[in-house]
């Protein structure tokens, strides 16, 4: 059954060091746009691993994906080797310039000139453990998008089932309206013209009827309908395919009403639900 592209998926993991957490909300989006946010440090060099994660997953929606880490213990953000030869470049800078200034000081100069000594890298076992972290928000949002895609099919079947039933008496009719429609025009032109006239009538009478003929036009609107629940049993994204046929719906509900104005109650109320079933397919995936 296909999945809606609305849902949200949560986890979180926790480890002695850290905890971490992501949360991953989705919208419905004619293609795959995804936002990532989360510290700055960790994007740097994940932004691409976690996009291409949620690529893995999903093919269609808007995909807002939050990371956070929580640590549990002080993070030592700087190597001490690094700290410690900041720390003699201050000292000697100090000397030089004569000036004495509080630990604390000395501390806050060293740490910053001691970060650009470093090499910004981000721990392999964090890095993994926070791709494994998305992977199971993203389990977890294909979940829900699949309940709430349960909920669109269930009404979309509904409103096929009463296309279908005006579909089946507009074909039950049509044939009579046909008839009442060529009785007519014969009788005009016979009202016009006089008898000796019957055969203009009866050519008048038949050129209508053709015009009126909506035989082609239900054979393709039962044929859609047929494709239409077809995809409605696959289990892959077939929004687009959905939205395809239901423009060709309309065209043919449209064509019937044009060509049967007798029968507009009836095309009328399936172009009713057809829209409705083309504003929830806009959130099918």
């Amino acid at each position: 059954m296909p999945y809606s592209m609305t849902g949200f998926g949560y986890t979180v993991k926790s480890y002695d060091e850290y905890q971490i957490e992501v949360r991953i909300k989705s919208l419905n989006n004619k293609g795959i746009d995804i936002s990532v946010k989360g510290p700055r440090e960790i994007l740097f060099f994940l932004d691409l691993d976690v996009r291409n994660t949620v690529k893995s997953f999903f093919e269609r929606g808007s995909f807002q994906i939050y990371l956070n880490i929580k640590y549990t213990q002080p993070k030592i953000l700087l190597n001490l080797d690094n700290l410690k030869k900041a720390l003699e470049s201050v000292n000697m800078m100090m000397d030089q310039l004569g000036l004495n200034p509080s630990d604390d000081k000395k501390y806050e100069i060293s740490s910053a000139l001691a970060s650009e000594f470093e090499e910004e890298t981000v721990d392999e076992t964090i890095k993994s453990r926070i791709i494994q972290a998305v992977k199971e928000a993203c389990l977890s949002l294909k979940e829900e998008r699949k309940k709430e895609g349960e909920k669109l099919i269930k009404d979309i079947e509904k409103r096929l089932e009463i296309i279908e039933n005006n579909l089946s008496i507009v074909e039950k009719e049509k044939d009579e309206i046909i008839q009442k429609a060529k009785q007519r025009i014969t009788e005009k032109v016979k009202e016009l013209l006089g008898e000796e006239y019957s055969e203009r009538a009866f050519i008048e009478a038949t050129l209508l009827a053709d015009k009126m003929d909506i035989t082609e036009e239900i054979v393709r609107l039962r044929s859609h309908l047929q494709r239409f629940r077809e995809l409605i049993k696959q289990d892959k994204p077939v929004g687009r395919k959905m939205d395809f046929l239901c423009q060709e719906m309309h065209r043919e509900i449209n064509t019937m009403g044009n060509k049967m104005p007798d029968f507009s109650p009836y095309t009328v109320e399936m172009k009713t639900q057809l829209e409705k079933i083309r504003q929830q397919v806009q959130n099918i995936e």
